[in-house]
């Protein structure tokens, strides 16, 4: 299904004087197509069955929407788009030929991507106008390509639009993040309540990994540390749990193209001493967690969010592990709009906010309360919910 007003991109559009949206990376094609690639096929590390070309699409969206949409896919994805019922029609391949055995036709295909978009914008007479493009992502090659096949044509920046348009989320993509953080949290209470004493950190990160799956969700990032490793190092290795240690996990997971972002730092089940560090740690970033998720609502400043947490770490004697106090999420990780200290854009209703005070303290570990926050109409609604005490599994 299409998740994005089509008339509200176009107002941006000739706002900003663009005839033509060409999307190109991964998150913004299955974003403005809600169709999912087959797993790394749209990568640009992924070469083509030629052993030459690099897997790579387009998305092009003309600001009269009558004009038409187009979707430009390498042929090793042929009919994926067609089966899951994108909602863009109009599809052209390029690549190698994918030929079927006692077919009439096979499929017709271009050499290279920018070939079919070329000739999409000739045939929709948008070949002279102003096509935004992803600036910094992409690739050196078809940049310059289609500067030398649309020599009437400015390439201008198009990605302030496409966050714009991707910063408030639709009532699905709202419902598929909700469902990401229902998991998310199922699967942290499961981890939490059956860690046992002496596991190592790679038994729990495949146990992690197979209980998402086990639901439907697809594992993004897997952060873990149990005790005082933590403060150096949280990707999962061989150190074992043990009695009094502080055990953060951290990670993300998708659901339908749409994440949840969760982090707790809890004691070890099972008891055992707790060390005083360990305990003032933990409290204060509680207190923050606490704090900034009573504070997100529409009109909040993520700059005044960003300094509050800041504020407050000091007050307690610590200094936060990066510039930052919280994220936006959607198809990726990390989205705007963050909380950090030169955002002074206020907080809307459908905007996700991953509030996410951090620290890591030398001798006792990587103290991370994080939690998936939505912003409603009159406040938020935290999608995540695994209890955030210190003893909460003990």
């Amino acid at each position: 299904m299409r998740l994005f007003d089509y008339e509200r991109l176009s107002a941006l559009m000739h706002d900003a004087g663009i005839d033509v949206l060409l999307a190109h990376t991964e998150p913004n094609v299955e974003y403005l197509t809600d169709f999912e690639w087959m797993a790394g096929y749209h990568d640009h590390t992924m070469i083509t069955e030629d052993g030459i070309s690099y897997a790579s699409g387009f998305v092009l969206l003309p600001a009269d929407e009558a004009k038409g949409p187009v979707l430009v896919a390498p042929g090793g994805q042929t009919g994926y788009p067609e089966a899951y019922d994108c909602w863009i029609t109009d599809v052209r391949y390029w690549g190698p030929v994918f030929h079927v055995t006692g077919q009439e036709t096979q499929m017709s295909v271009r050499d290279n991507p920018v070939t079919p978009v070329v000739e999409a914008l000739k045939e929709k007479g948008l070949d002279r106008g102003r096509i935004s493009v992803e600036y910094r992502s992409i690739e050196l090659v078809y940049a310059e390509q289609l500067r030398e096949q649309l020599p009437n044509a400015t390439l201008v920046n198009g990605e302030p639009i496409l966050w714009e348009l991707r910063m408030r989320k639709c009532e699905e993509e709202i419902s598929r993040s909700r469902r990401a953080a229902k998991i998310m949290s199922e699967v942290f209470n499961l981890a939490y309540s059956t860690a046992e004493e002496g596991m190592s950190e790679w038994h729990m990160f495949h146990r992690w990994n197979a209980e998402l799956m086990r639901r439907k969700a697809y594992p993004l990032y897997f952060d873990i540390g149990f005790g005082p490793k933590g403060a150096h190092f949280v990707g999962p290795s061989d150190t074992r749990l043990k009695k009094g240690d502080i055990f953060r996990l951290d990670g993300a997971a998708s659901y339908q193209g749409y994440l949840a972002d969760m982090s707790r730092s809890l004691a070890c089940p099972g008891g055992g001493p707790v060390g005083d560090e360990v305990k003032r740690a933990h409290a204060a970033i509680y207190g923050i967690n606490r704090a900034l998720r009573e504070a997100v609502r529409p009109g909040a400043v993520p700059s005044d969010l960003f300094r509050m947490t800041m504020r407050m770490l000091d007050e307690a004697g610590y200094t936060s592990l990066t510039p930052q106090a919280g994220h936006s999420i959607g198809r990726t990780a990390h989205e705007p709009p963050f909380l950090v200290e030169h955002n002074d854009l206020p907080l809307e209703p459908g905007m996700l906010v991953v509030v996410e005070p951090t620290i890591r303290v030398q001798g006792a570990g990587s103290f991370n309360i994080e939690d998936t926050t939505l912003v409603t109409e009159d406040g938020c609604e935290v999608l995540t919910s695994t209890p955030r005490e210190l003893d909460a599994f003990l």
